[in-house]
């Protein structure tokens, strides 16, 4: 029996909120949303004031392991940030980032902006289409 231990067709498949089409994973890395202060740890974790309270003394930042941004790619759309979230039952749900989720992560790319690396004179030219390389035939 092949694949019979291929934990890769029993993942969860994602779809666009848009047009429904199947999303595929970018590759790239998990981004977890973090919490700093008394509020911000009450209403995410979902806690009372004491408990929350009682954390912030502890450590004022709590790092989310069960809600992420994470990057994907519609053919229709192209490339798609969502954030998703893991329940207790391990069921994940997904909703398109907000910009307050960005706010809440470290080290995310800004998905308005290109790679600050990158010379915008490259970044242009890398976005022209050029006939040559169009129409070109490798034999």
């Amino acid at each position: 029996m092949p694949n019979k231990r291929s934990r890769k067709k029993n993942g969860p498949k994602f779809h666009c909120p848009q047009c429904n089409r199947r999303l595929w994973r970018v590759g790239g890395h998990k981004y977890f949303i973090f919490y700093q202060g008394k509020s911000e740890i009450q209403h995410g974790f979902g806690l009372t004031p004491k408990k929350a309270s009682f954390l912030a003394t502890q450590n004022p930042i709590w790092v989310d392991r069960d809600v992420w941004l994470e990057e994907f790619f519609c053919e229709g759309h192209g490339k798609i940030w969502m954030r998703l979230s893991r329940s207790e039952e391990g069921k994940i749900t997904t909703r398109l980032a907000r910009r307050e989720d960005w706010k809440r992560t470290t080290s995310t790319p800004d998905p308005d902006t290109p790679n600050c690396s990158v010379s915008e004179f490259t970044y242009r030219m890398s976005r022209r289409s050029h006939p040559n390389l169009i129409n070109r035939v490798y034999e």
